[in-house]
């Protein structure tokens, strides 16, 4: 699960720093980040945090081909 971590935080990076569109476009996208980051906060690969971290994971693949910003 920490393959996830490192491009989560460049992900969140990128958002911040995106000023082609308002914060309101990357609601959703924050929503599952906040989601993955709590998870991992749980520890290190523990059955009851995966869907959280991977489904979450999963879930903004999803989210960010549907709305490409460039």
């Amino acid at each position: 699960m920490q393959a996830v971590a490192k491009p989560a935080r460049t992900l969140r990076e990128a958002m911040n720093a995106d000023k082609a569109v308002g914060p309101e476009f990357w609601t959703q996208a924050y929503v599952l980040l906040d989601k993955m980051e709590k998870g991992m906060a749980v520890g290190s690969d523990k059955i009851t945090n995966r869907p959280d971290v991977l489904g979450s994971a999963h879930d903004l693949t999803d989210w960010l081909s549907e709305h490409p910003v460039q």
